[in-house]
């Protein structure tokens, strides 16, 4: 997912991208380990 960034470094939320992109790396590899649990 893309987001704006304003000049002050936030996004349309008013989050600073960085937290965004840890967001999303944290939802990405809570994902994987749920998948791999149920796999197991």
């Amino acid at each position: 997912m893309l987001s704006r960034v304003n000049d002050d470094g936030t996004t349309a939320n008013g989050s600073s991208l960085i937290d965004e992109i840890v967001r999303d790396g944290a939802r990405r590899m809570l994902a994987a380990a749920l998948e791999a649990e149920v796999k197991a």
